[in-house]
């Protein structure tokens, strides 16, 4: 029952082979199949950005530390000039906004969701 009850207040994203866990009460939105916007330079943990009621949202990988601080360009392979760690090509099947603390949104990427509850799951 506890496990439950565990499975309606969290939502678990994974994309990239990457996991993340956040509280429902926090979640505001999923956005089936959205627009990724690219960002040439971007810190690795970066998806890329969605234009969403007139304005850019940060779209960020899961398992990913999002708070200021960690903000490393991703590197690059000396021998063959790659970007080691890139984002998947493709892009997610949703995002996920989340409600951070100061009110701000910020967009996960996921490719599956799992949890939640689908009663209490927005989607747009």
């Amino acid at each position: 029952m506890e496990q439950e009850a565990y499975g309606r207040e969290m939502l678990r994203l994974y994309y990239g082979g990457e996991c993340e866990v956040t509280a429902m009460d926090r979640v505001e939105l999923i956005l089936p199949c959205p627009e990724i916007i690219r960002v040439p330079g971007a810190p690795d943990n970066l998806v890329g950005m969605i234009y969403k009621e007139g304005g850019l949202i940060p779209v960020f990988r899961p398992g990913n530390d999002q708070k200021p601080g960690n903000d490393q360009k991703p590197e690059n392979d000396q021998s063959t000039g790659n970007i080691q760690n890139p984002a998947p090509v493709d892009a997610p099947a949703c995002v996920v906004l989340i409600r951070k603390e100061d009110g701000s949104l910020k967009g996960m990427a996921a490719d599956e969701v799992v949890g939640g509850g689908a009663i209490d799951t927005v989607y747009e």
